[in-house]
């Protein structure tokens, strides 16, 4: 199941599902230990003695974010027990507790008795082993740890009455389901201790006169001590969860206007995406610096691992939305890892943990198979991720002009990481040597890895122009203009009429993977290695209509030609960023016109329509009924809208003033 919201500080990140259940709960790295890794943390309801899980289907829920604000918002109505429910979530942003305010609404018009149960279930780090909880009478609260984790679960009603009933119990273990089939007769067993793989179950009564709501607040303190985590659940106390909530809440409206980035021209749809991107790229954005793709930890049943990593690919592609819309101070963090994580060498991993540790990667250190005769080794890496990062901190420069900031990562960032771009090539042909493709399946020299070195070069030799390093800068230059001469020379294939997706240099010739890929197009224009009129990109570009727009009523660019990825009918999935390129690209053209404008708003109005019900995008959709698919949400989708629309709204200022703008991001070599 997808995840609906995303809630975070920068060290604490939950996400819910459609139900508002508890699903995921990284702490204390964003993306890193996840201590409930899937399962549900049930919420239930007893009115009048009639039970119901909020999941048991017979609610209508609505689920999403408070307007302008990282709340979560969710009303669920059941008709069965005549009662509406309306949460709201946060993730405190000073402190690591996430709460919950809960109002029932009784709208008959008899007295009730209400009886509400949540439950909880901790894999502490990731693991149902030696994990303890126990109740704690001195505190009247429940205790889920194991060595420096420690999560304190505990409440209030509006009555200030605390925990009534409680069950600590097994789970999934020796056949038992788990504690919260206990709360189903309406009471509790009052289980005090156990240990191994444990969850529990709390209780909070109240009562509701016909037509009126009471209220119950929740909530769970992380922390590394026991000692740690009781001050905090004092502190709840002390300043009251009504006080975090309005804290929270106005923390979150005042972050959104703190930058110069002016939305008053959006429809208020957009508008609302726009802030809702915001929040999810800040949610999954650490405070050590680390991006990670997506928190949604449904991704492994689908596989070996899910997408909390940091690949530098996509978190360039993510701060550079932070940097365009003024939010530089969080986007610094993010440059400072990448020089802690850099390679000797000069080249960035596949992707890493938020701790900065490498992590999991299925890339190879050696070559295709038939190569293996000559013993020629693979670095096991994607060498665009290393090339987009100065190229993001080209952007990062700017947009802020800090010019110290940019001296102190020049010698160990740009300028090693330019080196290895510009000496990782082949000595006849001048292209970058093999390493994975953007989309990390295929080996070889990729149009897009071609282009974003290129662009890569070209923000390293602006970088030292700047500085007055004038030896680097024409060094650089001239390595990007032969790899911009070797693309057109060796990849752009004249059967296909397009740049290749792929190719590999065999025996010394080259030899083409001639797939239609949209990455290719993309990068050509966005790391401005040709410009938009060149006949090969027109050629192109023309193909990549031809062979990846959905052909389905519901539309959209899918990423290659038969791409498997994901893939459940005969036609492969649409993808929002892919789709969303195209807009760009048309938003960059030369003499940009209204119909343009009004082909733009079509393609920004199709991801608002297909966005997930909580109003979020995920990576890919159904192509027939556009439901969403693979991780929800992706950020990088989320990135790709700001990015979008930011210029959008730019072009049609521009259309009014009779403004130009440059072709591209990079003006043309």
């Amino acid at each position: 199941m997808a995840r609906a919201l995303t809630l975070g500080n920068g060290s604490m990140l939950v996400c819910l599902d459609r139900f508002g259940y508890v699903r995921d709960f990284y702490f204390p790295y964003v993306g890193l230990e996840n201590h409930v890794a899937g399962h549900r943390h049930r919420i239930g309801i007893m009115v009048n003695g009639v039970f119901s899980w909020i999941n048991d289907g017979s609610w209508d829920i609505s689920i999403g974010y408070k307007p302008g604000t990282m709340v979560g918002y969710l009303v669920c109505k059941s008709e069965k027990l005549n009662v509406s429910l309306v949460m709201e979530d946060i993730v405190y942003n000073e402190s690591n507790v996430f709460l919950r305010q809960l109002d029932v609404y009784n709208q008959s018009n008899e007295h009730i008795d209400v009886k509400v149960f949540f439950h909880q279930i901790f894999h502490i780090s990731e693991t149902k082993k030696r994990n303890t909880a126990f109740y704690d009478p001195t505190h009247n609260a429940i205790v889920h740890y194991k060595g420096r984790r420690v999560f304190i679960v505990n409440g209030r009603t509006e009555n200030g009455t605390s925990i009534d009933d409680y069950t600590v119990g097994a789970y999934q273990f020796e056949g038992k389901e788990g504690s919260y089939k206990d709360a189903e007769d309406g009471f509790l067993s009052k289980n005090a201790v156990e240990h191994g793989s444990v969850d529990s179950t709390i209780r909070f009564c109240a009562s509701c006169e016909g037509k009126e709501k009471t209220r119950i607040h929740y909530w769970i303190c992380a922390a590394k001590t026991l000692e740690e985590a009781y001050k905090l659940n004092e502190m709840v106390m002390k300043k009251t969860p009504e006080g975090m909530f309005h804290s929270t809440e106005s923390y979150w409206s005042a972050w959104l206007t703190t930058r110069d980035f002016d939305v008053s021209r959006l429809a208020k749809d957009q508008k609302k995406m726009f802030d809702t991107s915001l929040f999810i790229l800040r949610s999954h954005f650490d405070n050590n610096g680390g991006v990670i793709a997506s928190a949604d930890s449904k991704m492994i049943e689908y596989g070996k691992d899910d997408y909390s990593y940091m690949w530098p690919r996509d978190a360039a592609f993510i701060v550079s939305a932070l940097d365009k819309v003024g939010f530089s101070e969080i986007t610094k963090k993010f440059f400072l890892f990448c020089n802690d994580v850099l390679h000797e060498d000069g080249y960035l991993h596949h992707r890493y943990r938020p701790d900065q540790a490498l992590g999991s990667t299925w890339h190879s250190a050696i070559s295709q198979k038939e190569w293996l005769k000559d013993k020629i080794l693979q670095l096991p890496i994607q060498e665009d991720e290393s090339a987009s990062v100065i190229f993001a901190l080209w952007n990062h420069y700017e947009n802020t002009k800090d010019l110290e900031f940019i001296e102190s990562l020049y010698k160990p960032l740009v300028e090693k990481i330019a080196l290895f771009l510009l000496n990782f090539r082949d000595k006849d042909t001048g292209l970058p040597l093999p390493s994975y493709d953007l989309w990390e399946e295929k080996i070889g020299i990729s149009t897009y890895t071609c282009a974003s070195v290129y662009g890569g070069l070209i923000a390293a030799a602006k970088f030292s122009e700047l500085l007055d390093k004038r030896n680097h800068m024409r060094e650089y230059k001239k390595a990007a203009k032969e790899i911009k001469e070797a693309t057109i020379k060796y990849l752009y294939s004249d059967k296909i009429k397009s740049f290749v997706r792929i190719a590999n240099l065999v025996d010394g010739k080259i030899i083409h993977n001639e797939t239609i890929d949209s990455s290719s197009v993309f990068g050509l224009w966005y790391f401005g290695m040709l410009d938009q009129n060149d006949p090969l990109f027109v050629s192109s570009h023309e193909q990549m209509v031809s062979k990846l727009k959905n052909p389905t009523a519901v539309g959209g660019f899918i990423r290659y030609e038969n791409d498997n990825y994901f893939k459940s009918t005969d036609k492969s999935n649409p993808w929002f960023i892919t789709t969303l390129w195209e807009a760009q690209r048309t938003l960059y053209k030369d003499n940009f016109t209204a119909e343009d404008l009004t082909e733009v708003e079509n393609v920004i109005s199709w991801v608002l329509s297909h966005q997930y019900i909580s109003g979020i995008f995920a990576e890919q959709i159904n192509p027939y009924d556009g439901s969403s698919l693979s991780a929800t949400p992706l950020v990088w989708s989320h990135a790709v809208y700001i990015e979008t629309v930011l210029l959008y709204l730019k072009k049609k200022t521009d259309l009014e003033t009779g403004s130009k703008d440059v072709t591209s991001p990079f003006h043309q070599l």
